[in-house]
């Protein structure tokens, strides 16, 4: 059976020290880049296969990805920046994912908040109320096509964060 499986990962902890910076400028901190580290080991065997890491154009995001994709081994190359997840709303992030290629299976988007727990909850079958820094949905569809994914085909799903219990 055809499947598709998207893995919605919000960045690491950033830094608000630095009120003059904006905020697509904001780094992460220690703990965020600890965390990142953490749970890429954590869920190395999950993304391990992902064929395209799509991400944030803000320094957060685009380090968050660059961590996950050094420990995973998907090439820095690889990896599709851009401006369309910075700042989008709900229905634009379903139209971007929907409009995927069929022949791309595994996706890891990086991005933000509110907007990524909003985007996860059309889906699953209870609600989150917050992804956390680090925070990260899998979830499988049974279906050939991006643009059919749906809560009715959803076949499975995670939720992990850095605090959760192991």
């Amino acid at each position: 059976m055809a499947y598709k499986e998207l893995f919605v990962l919000r960045h690491a902890k950033s830094s608000w020290d630095e009120p003059d910076k904006d905020d697509i400028d904001r780094a992460l901190t220690t703990r965020g880049i600890n965390d990142a580290y953490s749970m890429a080991n954590r869920l190395t065997k999950q993304l391990k296969m992902v064929d395209l890491i799509f991400t944030s154009h803000a320094n957060r995001a685009t380090h968050t990805s660059t961590i996950f994709a050094g420990v995973i081994g998907y090439p820095f190359e690889k990896i599709r920046i851009t401006s369309k997840i910075y700042e989008v709303s709900e229905i634009q992030l379903v139209t971007l994912v929907k409009g995927l290629p069929d022949e791309i299976v595994r996706v890891l988007i990086v991005g933000h908040n509110p907007t990524f727990t909003y985007y996860v909850n059309r889906y699953l079958p209870k609600s989150i109320d917050n992804i956390p820094t680090t925070g990260i949905v899998g979830m499988s569809f049974n279906t050939a096509s991006w643009k059919n994914i749906s809560r009715e085909n959803l076949q499975s799903s995670f939720f992990e964060f850095p605090k959760k219990e192991q």
